[in-house]
């Protein structure tokens, strides 16, 4: 296994951003279209089982307040976006996890030809994990706030070819980093970086039938954990299809295989999907679904990885131009594996939103969430509720 020094990653993720950045300042000399969009949210309510608990669930009431930013810089050849979000949580009864989330996401493409597009980006986020849930799974008590987590990355990629092309080229470079930033001590061994090279090639069949290859090369250090470094080798075959707008599909499936560098750890292979499927039957309804399976790091202190299947229906309809309702159910089934055991959990997801578009800058909406988690080990079961009452405004 052979993987570039920490530095020299650094060095492409700083690399990276600073292209970005000069890529906009070249932008923005040019002749461009310039648009900036402004809005601010704040929601309210109720939670019956906060701390994700199997028995003796406790309830808090909760407010949120978030703004949202985008920037986008348009001309002949180019775009640049900037979004950034923050959103800022409070608990009437859990004061010590009040917190902020936020993500800033910059990205930039230029077309050299109409078939013929290069594209960058980067993120940094910083998110939070609720007690009862990650690496405190079903031992929410044993801490006094949740566990926070950075992100950061970026990306290069060139893509050839267009909808109407007999063939189609993506080829990309990534690099990530990921850490908790609390409870060092035990959590430092969850650091981790990622290099990721993948590249797809979609062949025109017939109409608006692709034949679809992607192969997916991905490298992982954990710079205090080094008898975890793998490498993870993915190859998928399958078709891209879309004969009208009123439905597009993706399905894919192949071959993965993950290679530690320690010999004492044995490597591992499995079937690996990708399905995603989009039906529009009126102007007024879209359904969507998705479905992959993979290999994924475990993000657990006693877990070496996991073998992740997602099932994913989400649905859309507009009732008038004012009020429309979303829907989304999702299955998560989690294989934990280490040299030892295999653990399964099985995560299941609702969410049902109302929305009313009272007018062009003014939005509510009601929102209701059930999760619910079914391991075969331990005393781990819940179910979680939760409803919510906001408004948004655009500036």
């Amino acid at each position: 296994m052979t993987i570039s020094p920490y530095a020299s990653k650094k060095t492409f993720l700083f690399t990276s951003i600073l292209a970005t950045s000069a890529c906009f300042s070249s932008l923005a000399s040019a002749e461009t279209e310039n648009n900036l969009d402004l809005q601010v949210a704040a929601e309210a309510g109720y939670i019956d089982n906060f701390l994700y608990q199997a028995k003796n669930e406790q309830s808090t009431g909760f407010y949120k307040v978030s703004s949202v930013m985008a920037l986008t810089s348009k001309s002949k050849q180019s775009a640049f976006e900037l979004d950034a979000t923050i959103a800022s949580y409070a608990f009437q009864d859990f004061e010590n996890d009040d917190h902020s989330d936020f993500s800033l996401m910059p990205t930039y493409q230029f077309k050299f030809a109409q078939n013929q597009r290069l594209h960058l980006s980067a993120h940094w986020l910083n998110s939070y994990n609720y007690r009862g849930t990650g690496l405190s799974l079903g031992d929410a008590s044993s801490l006094t706030e949740g566990d926070e987590r950075e992100d950061k990355g970026a990306k290069v990629g060139f893509e050839y070819g267009n909808e109407d092309s007999q063939g189609r080229l993506n080829f990309e470079v990534a690099y990530s980093e990921g850490e908790f930033t609390t409870r060092r001590a035990q959590t430092r061994q969850l650091d981790s970086e990622t290099l990721n090279i993948k590249s797809s090639f979609d062949y025109l069949l017939s109409g608006k039938t692709y034949l679809a290859f992607d192969v997916d090369y991905r490298m992982t250090d954990f710079e205090y954990a080094a008898q975890s470094n793998r490498d993870a080798l993915t190859g998928l075959v399958g078709v891209k299809w879309q004969t009208t707008v009123i439905s597009e599909l993706n399905f894919l499936i192949g071959y993965q295989n993950l290679k530690f560098e320690n010999n004492t750890l044995a490597d591992d292979d499995a079937f690996k999907w990708r399905f995603d499927y989009t039906w529009r039957p009126s102007d007024f309804t879209t359904m969507h679904v998705v479905s992959n399976r993979k290999f994924d790091e475990s993000n657990r202190l006693t877990n070496s990885y996991r073998l992740a299947e997602v099932y994913q229906v989400d649905i859309n309809h507009e009732f008038t131009e004012e009020f429309n309702v979303f829907a989304a159910f999702g299955l998560n089934r989690d294989q934990f594996i280490t040299p030892e055991s295999k653990r399964d959990e099985d995560y299941f997801s609702s969410t049902i939103m109302l929305n009313y578009q009272r007018t062009d800058r003014l939005n509510f909406h009601l929102r209701y969430q059930y999760k619910s988690l079914d391991a075969n080990y331990g005393d781990l079961d819940y179910s979680y509720n939760s409803l919510t009452l906001g408004m948004a405004v655009k500036l």
